[in-house]
């Protein structure tokens, strides 16, 4: 029964290449956009502040597959050309910043009040509140719901098939219509895509329970 799984394997595993590489640059480049903007939506200037709040509520009310078709069509049209693989990552990485810069202003918002009025007391500046005080607080919390962002990434990958980019799940289809196994081939899909988020569910899961404890 499972003779186009064992065979078709080394092929699913070519695609999950793909499909991390695009999950570690998506990861990479999005949570640092989402902390750069998480400090300037609570610490720059107002103007900035409702441009950054915008963008999140925009990009957090579309599905990704809308992102993803917008920007893989837009692009061509608009006469700018970068290549499937950089035009996809771009929507991911948008999408990414969005959740990490909620995410990064909620850590920084957790951090107690009461710590800003002593570090004033002290005669700390703001420059020193912030790196000495808030940022490794808010990092320490925001752990835990990065790494459950980065899942939500890596499990988003997959819709980069659907515009015609090459990965694990458009491996898998491409299996599946040749060998006409379809059960098969999307659970080796399956176990390959558990493989890569279950590691990072289990420590995301400890990182949480530390983090409750802590506090």
């Amino acid at each position: 029964m499972f003779d186009v799984l064992y065979s078709s394997f080394p092929y699913l595993m070519k695609g999950a290449v793909y499909t991390a590489w695009m999950s570690v640059v998506t990861i990479i480049a999005g949570s640092l956009l989402g902390v750069i903007l998480g400090i300037f939506v609570i610490y720059g200037p107002t103007a900035l502040r409702r441009i950054i709040t915008g963008y999140v509520f925009v990009i957090r009310g579309i599905p990704i597959l809308v992102l993803m078709f917008l920007t893989y069509y837009a692009l061509p049209a608009l006469g700018v050309n970068i290549g499937d693989y950089v035009t996809v990552c771009g929507a991911l990485v948008i999408y990414c910043g969005a959740y990490v810069t909620e995410i990064t202003r909620g850590a920084i918002l957790a951090v107690p009040r009461t710590q800003f009025d002593a570090a004033k007391g002290v005669g700390m500046r703001l420059s020193q509140y912030l790196r000495l005080v808030i940022f490794p607080q808010a990092a320490r919390m925001s752990i835990p719901p990065m790494l459950n962002n980065c899942i939500m990434m890596v499990k988003s990958t997959a819709y980069v098939s659907i515009v015609g980019v090459w990965e694990l799940s458009y491996a898998a289809r491409e299996v599946a219509e040749r060998t006409l196994s379809p059960f098969q081939v999307f659970f080796g899909a399956m176990i390959i895509y558990f493989a890569i988020c279950y590691p990072m569910a289990i420590v995301a899961q400890r990182l949480e329970k530390k983090t409750a404890y802590s506090h």
